[in-house]
């Protein structure tokens, strides 16, 4: 059992300040996350999130602004400036978190993925989807680590089941997209659950269910269910519209997710302004 000083949140030390370099801390966040503190973990891995994507921006972006630059004549204004901005505002959130991630070393930031997982162990949402979706590419660490990968075997599942039953949305997509082998995703889901007609049927017919009132399906929502229902025999799409149903109910209270919902968790995975 954990000491109550950690399972108490009102007993626990206050996390540092906001935007304290992380190197100073990692050390004691990792401590802290060892020993059950759900804040703790959750703000390591926001921490090395922000620090990755720091990383990130810093090689991509400059390149990204010469070619813009270089490419004037070949695009109007209007878009130049689209793309300038957008490279001005991710330089900034380079610049702006730059030293709260200084001086991480390699091994520092392969820290973010045991700390996902972790952060996702303790009830933070926001890690599980990050986690569930992950994209191997954008696993700092992985060809020394290859442990992580049956870890998210003997993990994403787990999760995935808690996350939906907390009534997530963003996972309902993922497992969506998952079962219905979509190949425009590149995370590693699907080669958990493989192609499965059935279950994708389900999990489409739980976002329709869940569509934000006053809006109208998508074409691609409406076109998927017609796919998957032409490969599933009558008595196969009543039991999912029953288990789609069931979910909806159970999981979701009956209440239509809320329009920028699932994009907005997605987008949170891929950090940046």
């Amino acid at each position: 059992m954990l000491d109550s000083a950690v399972s108490n949140a009102s007993q626990r030390a206050p996390l540092p300040p906001a935007n304290t370099p992380l190197k100073s801390i990692l050390a004691d966040l990792k401590a802290r996350a060892d020993a059950g503190d759900a804040d703790a973990a959750s703000r390591l891995f926001k921490d090395m999130q922000t620090c990755t994507q720091v990383q990130r921006l810093s090689q991509t972006m400059p390149g990204l602004a010469n070619r813009v630059l270089g490419d004037a004549s070949a695009m109007d204004a209007q878009r130049q400036n689209r793309m300038l901005d957008f490279v001005q505002r991710n330089l900034d959130y380079t610049k702006n978190n730059a030293a709260m991630c200084a001086d991480l070393s390699a091994d520092d930031m392969a820290s973010l993925v045991p700390a996902t997982l972790q952060a996702a162990q303790l009830g933070d949402p926001e890690a599980a989807n990050c986690y569930v979706g992950a994209n191997l590419n954008n696993w700092p660490g992985l060809l020394d680590n290859p442990q992580w990968v049956q870890d998210y075997k003997s993990n994403a599942l787990n999760l995935a089941n808690g996350a939906l039953q907390q009534g997530d949305w963003a996972m309902a997509t993922l497992m969506a997209q998952a079962y219905g082998g979509s190949t425009r995703q590149s995370n590693m889901l699907g080669q958990l659950t493989g192609a499965n007609p059935a279950q994708a049927y389900t999990y489409a017919k739980l976002m329709s269910l869940g569509q934000p009132s006053g809006s109208q399906p998508s074409t691609r929502s409406t076109n998927a269910l017609t796919n998957l229902s032409s490969q599933l025999t009558p008595d196969q799409i009543q039991a999912a519209d029953a288990q789609a149903q069931q979910m909806y109910q159970q999981y979701f209270n009956s209440t239509p997710r809320q329009t920028g919902d699932v994009a907005n968790a997605m987008r949170s995975c891929q950090g940046g302004p």
